[in-house]
Parts: C-alpha cells; structure tokens; sequence
C-alpha cells in the first residue's frame, strides 16, 4: 500500500464509524456499514500485504446511515489482505481474510 497517502489522512473520528465484515470473507464479498457520515464518496481500496494494490471502487454515501455491499473481483484468491477506505482527508484501514 502506498504508505505516503496515510501520514496526510485522518481516522474518522470516534461519533463517525465504519464497520466492515465479516473479516472472514467466504463470498467474494463484504458489507461496509457507515454510520452517522455526512453524504459523500467514498473510496476503498483492496491491497495485499505487501501492498500491491488490487481493487478499487468507489461508493456514494447518500444518508447518515447505510449499507454497501462490496463484490470482489474472482482473480482475488485465498488469504490475508488490507482494506483502505478513504473519504477526503479521513480514512479507516482493516485486515479481511478471504477463504
């Protein structure tokens, strides 16, 4: 993962949530819950951990309060990578598992 771009980016802060699952992804899909954010796009990103990066997509958060499902590409095989979702200067980072 591009390392430079988080030193600029800051966590939501603690009344801003977003919550990704499950961290054991069985599917080729996730859910990401966002919670009481102001609407805006959002960008998430799916790095390995040696930071290759994967996919990317972009969501449009239109409520408060929302649900998105993410599809993942079938050429993402078996094991442990980065999530990174970023919405202007904020981000929020988190470790899914994909079996």
């Amino acid at each position: 993962m591009n390392q430079s771009l988080l030193p600029a980016a800051r966590f939501l802060q603690l009344s801003q949530r977003i919550t990704l699952y499950p961290s054991l992804v069985t599917e080729k899909r996730f859910w990401l819950q966002l919670y009481n954010i102001e609407r805006s796009v959002f960008a998430v990103y799916f790095y390995t951990l040696s930071g290759v990066l994967l996919f990317k997509t972009f969501l449009a958060h239109k409520d408060h309060f929302s649900t998105h499902t993410i599809w993942l590409p079938a050429k993402i095989g078996t094991g442990i990578y980065k999530v990174a979702v970023f919405c202007g200067e904020h981000h929020y980072l988190q470790t899914v598992v994909i079996r």
